[in-house]
């Protein structure tokens, strides 16, 4: 009897070990996000995948702040680490379809959000975005997606 029930055990706990894993390990992870603003009142949100430290978090972070700053020196910027994500921010890193235009990698590595009171400025901008890293490595390109439009 026990024989013929351990398979049947032992699966429910790997569904639920599963099921753990998928809800509470995002918020043992580190996200580098940076957030600026450009002086035409452009404003992206850049997120990158989760690091298992802070350190190497905020090595991320500080990385995409000091790119932004030398191509962009009157942009304003915040940068910072956030132990795991609020709700938009799964939703950035999810497939779901946003509300602004986005540029994400190839492998999903770096995810950015613009957005502007002109929709079509934010368009704008991410369309040049794109078009600025084509001649790039495969995994380097950002690939740009309208607003509600599916981000793979």
């Amino acid at each position: 009897m026990i024989r013929k029930s351990l398979p049947i055990v032992i699966f429910g706990l790997i569904v639920i070990l599963a099921v753990a894993a998928i809800e509470f390990l995002p918020e043992t992870l580190y996200f580098p996000v940076v957030e600026y603003t450009t002086p035409e009142n452009v404003h992206v949100v850049m997120l990158k995948n989760g690091e298992p430290d802070k350190s190497g978090c905020e090595t991320s972070a500080g990385k995409l702040v000091s790119a932004i700053r030398a191509n962009c020196p009157n942009c304003k910027y915040v940068g910072r680490c956030s132990r795991g994500l609020d709700d938009a921010q799964k939703k950035i890193l999810s497939k779901e379809p946003l509300s602004v235009p986005s540029l994400r990698m190839q492998r999903g590595n770096l995810i950015m959000t613009i957005s502007a009171e002109d929709p079509q400025l934010a368009l704008s901008v991410c369309k040049v975005a794109e078009q600025q890293t084509a001649s790039q490595a495969a995994e380097a390109r950002l690939t740009c997606y309208p607003a509600t439009s599916s981000g793979h």
